[in-house]
C-alpha cells in the first residue's frame, strides 16, 4: 500500500499471494478511506492498480480490506496442475495513511520518493535524457570524424 497521501489523492496498490497459494483469480478492495472504483490489473506475479482517497477523509490511518478471490483458480497439489478449483478466498488487512492538507508537498510526511505514476515519470525523462545525451554523441563523434578527414 502506497501513502501517504491527501483526501483526493491516489494511493499505489500491490497484491502479492505467498510462494505456493494458489493465484487469486480476483482482488476486492474496501476502505472507509477509498473510493469504490479501485482497479487492479493481475501482472501475471501480482495484482497492481491505483487507489483513490476519498475526498472529505480526514488525516489518519484507515483500515483496507483486500479480499484474494480464487474461482476457477489453478490447483496447487501435486498432480492437480491441469485441474481448476475453487478454493476460499483470503482476506488481508492493510491501512492506508491519509496526510493533512500540503504534509506531503512540504515533506512532512514519514515516506519519500515518488509516489504512483511518478516512477512512470521519472522513467520516461531518464530515458529522455538519455536519448538525447547519445544523440549528442554520436553527433560530436561524426563531426570529429568529418573534421578528421578533410584536414
Amino acid at each position: 500500500m502506497g501513502g501517504p497521501a491527501e483526501a483526493g489523492g491516489i494511493v499505489d496498490l500491490t497484491v502479492k499471494e505467498r510462494p505456493g497459494n494458489p493465484h487469486p483469480t480476483a482482488v476486492d478492495v474496501t476502505s472507509p478511506a477509498l473510493t469504490d472504483d479501485t482497479v487492479l490489473g493481475d501482472s501475471g506475479r501480482a495484482w497492481v492498480g491505483a487507489a483513490c482517497i476519498k475526498e472529505n477523509t480526514r488525516p489518519g490511518t484507515y483500515e483496507v480490506k483486500v479480499t484474494l478471490r480464487h474461482k476457477d483458480a489453478d490447483c496447487v497439489g501435486e498432480g492437480e496442475q491441469e485441474y481448476v478449483c475453487d478454493y476460499p478466498p483470503i482476506v488481508l488487512k492493510g491501512k492506508v495513511k491519509v496526510a493533512a492538507p500540503g504534509a506531503e508537498a512540504s515533506g512532512d510526511t514519514e515516506e519519500s520518493g515518488p509516489g504512483f505514476g511518478a516512477g512512470v515519470a521519472v522513467g520516461v525523462g531518464s530515458t529522455a535524457a538519455a536519448a538525447a545525451l547519445g544523440a549528442g554523441a554520436v553527433w560530436a563523434r561524426r563531426k570529429r570524424r568529418a573534421g578528421g578527414e578533410t584536414s
